[in-house]
């Protein structure tokens, strides 16, 4: 099973991030709030609660290893760190995200001061999943940020971003796995005998080592065959049964990050075949791609329901695929 990001204590990749962060926190040169940006699945939350549990240690050590079993790490796991808060969505709950009164929680956990150490920590994983009214009250907070006050801010997709956010945040952009990183995690992750596609699980990560491991289990296969069947082969019934998997396995951000890969597959698909190039499809499918971003991303910011975004898509692919 997959680890949680507050459960994960070993950091793999980005090397140049935490050397910086390290240097900054032993300096005593932190910025208020920082911006953890790039794709999802890479590590960026596992890196946000690597760099608070040690924030909070009160150590100076040469790198960021606390150890699962030290006294702040089973604080933070337990949510009962007093100069610790995260703000995220319930997983569990369909068309979920971090509401306004958990801003306000926030709001009020800056309001007293350090009680273990010098900092009092907020992870907020993700930006993605604030709609337009919890966006603007973490606004308010980090115009006027109170004093030894640290944010932690965890995004996936710079169209979420309001502009407003990330200048008051210190951007720093967390780079994608290579094929062979990916492919030696899941190596060491899987049993000899479970069968994957790995190559296509690759392709489909796009770079993200959570979305690889996340990509075989035996809900996201299905889905991941009736996305492909979703842009070659339509029909009304075909869809419905898409519309009702999606809704029953919560798995709508699968489906849109599904969709893009696909859409972008078969745009450089066309746009390197010198022969058969066509450059009204290739029009139509970078359209279709900005389209699919608009409906995610304001389908999240204005908490539409996850049935009415699926079938918005539906819709979309339909009427440019089968037109």
């Amino acid at each position: 099973m997959y680890s949680s990001a507050k459960e994960t204590y070993n950091f793999i990749g980005n090397d140049n991030i935490e050397q910086f962060m390290l240097n900054s926190i032993n300096s005593r040169k932190l910025h208020h709030a920082y911006l953890f940006s790039g794709t999802k699945g890479i590590g960026k939350a596992t890196f946000a609660y690597r760099a608070a549990r040690y924030i909070l240690s009160n150590t100076f050590k040469e790198n960021m290893n606390i150890d699962k079993s030290e006294k702040v790490s089973k604080l933070i796991e337990k949510n009962s760190h007093p100069d610790f808060i995260s703000l995220e969505k319930d997983i569990d709950k369909e068309g979920s995200i971090i509401e306004i009164d958990k801003v306000r929680e926030c709001i009020n956990f800056f309001n007293h001061t350090p009680t273990l150490g010098a900092y009092k920590i907020c992870i907020i994983d993700s930006l993605d999943d604030m709609n337009i009214n919890s966006a603007n009250a973490l606004l308010k907070i980090l115009e006027e940020p109170q004093k030894n006050s640290l944010f932690f801010i965890i995004s996936h997709s710079k169209e979420s971003l309001l502009p407003t956010i990330r200048s008051r945040c210190l951007n720093l952009r967390f780079n994608k796995f290579s094929d062979y990183e990916i492919k030696n995690f899941l190596n060491s992750k899987i049993l000899d005998e479970e069968m994957y596609d790995l190559n296509e699980v690759i392709s489909l990560s796009n770079g993200s080592v959570g979305r690889a491991f996340n990509l075989m289990s035996e809900d996201s296969q299905e889905i991941i065959l009736k996305v492909k069947s979703l842009f070659s082969q339509y029909s009304d019934e075909g869809f419905q049964k898409l519309e009702n998997v999606l809704i029953q396995s919560n798995k709508i951000d699968l489906f849109f990050e599904l969709s893009l890969l696909i859409i972008d597959q078969t745009i450089k698909e066309l746009v390197f075949d010198e022969h058969n190039r066509d450059n009204k499809k290739i029009n139509e499918l970078f359209f279709l791609r900005t389209e699919t971003q608009r409906i995610y991303h304001e389908g999240k910011k204005y908490n539409n329901i996850n049935s009415h975004m699926i079938l918005d898509l539906i819709l979309l692919i339909k009427k440019k695929f089968y037109h």
